[in-house]
Parts: structure tokens; C-alpha cells; sequence
């Protein structure tokens, strides 16, 4: 009995210790969080800006790097497409520097034009040709120091899949 009460008074004098503890804990917190002295000294990188300024006004440029890929499990559809672009006409030219891959997985359900620069103009003008709106163009960035090998990569999904869509036509 005299072995319990020990403990039973051991706990009650820790209580306290702990409820000190998290207060001021949670005080500190609060202070360093809600400071004002704190969002003045951290912003936002130089090097972050210029990424998240866009140019909507740019026009495309007259060659395009692109890279197409088949996200449709349609078998030579990258081909198909890679080869409708390169030889169609018109005010920009797409050049594609490899042969057209599988994308990572096979089950894209819409087609997904990802621009590798900051200016949408040339993922625009893919995503025009290929007939899909702007909510397809995504932007991913390389990381800082490195450079893409493509201006535009184009992921070729199920809305795309009749490889009869990317036979060029004559007028």
C-alpha cells in the first residue's frame, strides 16, 4: 500500500511538470508563427520568381522541340503522331530528336500536352494541332542548373487513340 502511494504522488508531481511544458510550448509556437518580424525576413527566392511569371503574350516559336509519347496502350500511336507533326505544314515546325516512347503507364484516359518552359506559346500550338484545349497543358520545370532536351512532351491518351486522327491531310 505505502509502495502505491509513493507512485500515486510521483505521478501527481509530474502532471503539472507536463502541462507546464506543452503551455509554454505552445506559446513559443504561437510567437514564432504569428511574428511579424518572422515574414519579413523569409520570402520568396529570386530564383522562384521568374518561375512563376508567365508570358501569355509570346508567339509560338517557328520550332518546336517535341517528344510524343503513348499513354493509350494503341500500339505505334506515338509513331503515327510524332510523324503527323513532323511533316504537316503550317507557321511552326515540330521537330522531334528521338524515336516516339511508351509513357510509363498505359492508361491516360485524356491526352496531356506538359510544357518544359515557362511560355505556354509553344505547348499552345501542340496542343492546337493535336485538338485538345489548354486545360491539357501542364508545366513541369526541369530542376534548376539543367536543361530539357524538348520543349514540349506529349502524352497520348484514350481521347486520342484512333491513330486515323494524325494522317495528314492535303488541301
Amino acid at each position: 500500500m505505502a509502495k502505491r502511494l509513493s507512485t500515486h504522488r510521483r505521478k501527481r508531481k509530474i502532471l503539472p511538470v507536463v502541462l507546464v511544458s506543452l503551455a509554454a510550448g505552445c506559446l513559443i509556437t504561437l510567437a514564432v508563427v504569428y511574428s511579424p518580424s518572422w515574414f519579413h525576413t523569409y520570402s520568396v527566392p529570386v530564383a522562384l520568381e521568374s518561375v512563376f511569371r508567365f508570358n501569355d503574350s509570346v508567339p509560338p516559336p517557328d520550332t518546336v522541340l517535341i517528344q510524343v509519347r503513348n499513354g493509350a496502350g494503341v500500339a505505334d500511336l506515338a509513331r503515327w503522331a510524332q510523324n503527323f507533326l513532323e511533316t504537316r505544314g503550317g507557321d511552326v515546325i515540330f521537330y522531334a530528336p528521338g524515336p516516339p516512347l511508351n509513357a510509363g503507364e498505359m492508361d491516360y484516359a485524356v491526352t496531356v500536352v506538359v510544357s518544359h518552359d515557362t511560355s505556354f506559346a509553344a505547348a499552345r500550338a501542340v496542343a492546337e494541332v493535336v485538338g485538345v484545349g489548354d486545360s491539357s497543358i501542364v508545366m513541369m520545370l526541369p530542376a534548376p542548373g539543367q536543361i530539357s532536351p524538348v520543349d514540349v512532351t506529349i502524352i497520348l491518351g484514350r481521347d486520342r487513340n484512333d491513330p486515323s486522327d494524325f494522317i495528314p491531310y492535303r488541301d
